[in-house]
């Protein structure tokens, strides 16, 4: 009972210091999914009670209630521009820790009507695969896809078809297509790291740029890269440029939608 008065520092006011608000994966997620959800509003560490109300008839109970949902929070939450709740968001560590509540967040989210997207902190999604998964959950119009070649035509001026330097340059200014379905400029270069293609052969760097909007094209181009038989005879590609050019190949491959294959003809049908 004396162990109060023997504390000469219990009333003083303790020392703190500033702390990040993200850790590191949460940072990371937060600016993929700004940039996924641009008309969005994303919350992040929300209080489950700020979003659930349990309707509990006893009130010593519903009090109860009331402080484990203050007690829980969810990594963020994804609202419209009225501040409507579209859907909460969790990042899990693997492996997922199995903690048993005596009333589990995922159940009490399902009974309200919210629904929950989890994603592993070892393997963040990209702003495109973002996108794609939430869009869905959103009421927002979910952007208007174009090739690269349409996007970045509507900014040209007739002009500027006049000057060829101009137009160059106007277009690899405004490169960027917006496109979730293919691969982003900042995907571009991150799968090329040590920037092979872009020192070397600037050239052959800004037509993967200008083509990577459309999967379909980017695709023949990269193809045509290794094809010897050309009007205009190449050395070919050093091994450690045609290494980056197959990455990138690699990563496209994942947005190309394969072509249906024609019908065969069968001559015996006619006889059946």
């Amino acid at each position: 009972m004396f162990s109060h008065f023997l504390d000469k520092d219990s009333k003083a006011l303790p020392q703190c210091e500033a702390r990040k608000f993200f850790d590191a994966d949460e940072e990371i997620f937060f600016k993929r999914i700004q940039k996924a959800l641009p008309n969005c509003l994303i919350f992040p560490h929300v209080q489950l009670a700020s979003i659930l109300d349990a309707h509990v008839s006893n009130e010593k109970k519903r009090q109860l209630m009331r402080q484990k949902l203050q007690e829980r929070h969810l990594d963020f939450g994804i609202f419209n521009q009225a501040l409507e709740l579209l859907c909460v968001v969790e990042l899990e560590r693997d492996p997922v820790e199995d903690v048993e509540e005596e009333y589990p967040t995922r159940k009490l989210l399902k009974s309200a009507g919210i629904k929950c997207i989890r994603w592993s902190r070892a393997a963040l999604p990209t702003a495109e695969q973002i996108l794609r998964t939430l869009a869905p959950y959103s009421n927002l119009e979910a952007p208007k896809l174009e090739t690269s070649m349409q996007t970045i035509g509507k900014l040209f001026l007739d002009e500027d078809l006049k000057d060829p330097a101009k137009l160059q340059s106007k277009a690899f200014t405004y490169i960027e297509h917006g496109n979730p379905n293919a691969l982003s400029l900042a995907a571009i270069n991150r799968i090329t790291p040590d920037s092979f293609i872009k020192n070397e052969y600037p050239h052959i760097w800004q037509k993967i740029c200008l083509f990577a909007g459309d999967p379909g094209y980017l695709k023949n181009y990269l193809e045509s890269l290794f094809i010897q038989n050309r009007p205009i005879k190449r050395r070919g590609l050093p091994k450690h440029v045609a290494n980056e050019v197959i990455a990138i190949q690699s990563e496209n491959a994942r947005y190309v939608i394969p072509k249906t294959p024609d019908p065969v003809w069968d001559p015996t049908f006619l006889h059946r």
